[in-house]
């Protein structure tokens, strides 16, 4: 980094024009850094929340080098990204693998349509009982991306909140109901 120390006193008092000096000067190499980890996409969205997380908490952040901080900070980021992809890829094919058994179910004969229609309605009642001890916006996320079948950005627009904390919301609603659901998925299994 070419920037002298006083360049980056000039960051930590406010300094803009020095923020985007700075900003110029490292976002090319943080970028290549996220792009071993993550797709280019992802490596811009978590530079970019980095540098703006830097600028937000610039008075309280002390490293001796800050170059070396912000690079370790994008590789958690992305580190963080990586295993809230693998819980929801998990999430997602354990809910695929639920949908084809009760494809399977609703396929069977008409004699079990009664049982199938039961045990249907019982199952959304039970998720649904669980989805409501969600926090209400938490709830929403969900209900929006696995109900109404909404992608984050859709989502994001209709509650008015960034992509990100739409992620947030769906990460924590898909651990809670995992934990929550866990004796009901596994009924559903054995059946």
């Amino acid at each position: 980094m070419n920037a002298t120390p006083i360049d980056m006193e000039k960051v930590r008092q406010g300094d803009k024009a020095a923020f985007h000096d700075f900003f110029v000067c490292l976002y090319p190499r943080l970028m290549a850094l996220a792009c071993r980890f993550v797709n280019e996409d992802v490596a811009n969205d978590v530079v970019q929340d980095v540098f703006a997380s830097y600028w937000e908490r610039k008075h309280a952040i002390e490293a001796d080098n800050i170059q070396s901080f912000l690079f370790k900070w994008v590789q958690n980021h992305c580190l963080n990204h990586l295993k809230h992809r693998v819980v929801v890829e998990e999430y997602e094919a354990q809910a695929r693998l639920a949908d084809a058994r009760l494809t399977f179910l609703e396929n069977m004969s008409d004699a079990n349509d009664t049982l199938r229609q039961l045990m249907h309605r019982d199952l959304l009642e039970v998720v649904e009982e669980s989805v409501r001890k969600l926090p209400p916006k938490c709830a929403q996320a969900f209900r929006l991306c696995y109900f109404e079948d909404l992608s984050h950005k859709e989502i994001a627009q209709e509650m008015h909140i960034s992509p990100r904390t739409v992620e947030g919301h769906i990460r924590q609603a898909i651990l809670f109901l995992r934990d929550e659901l866990r004796n009901v998925w596994m009924i559903i299994f054995l059946f």
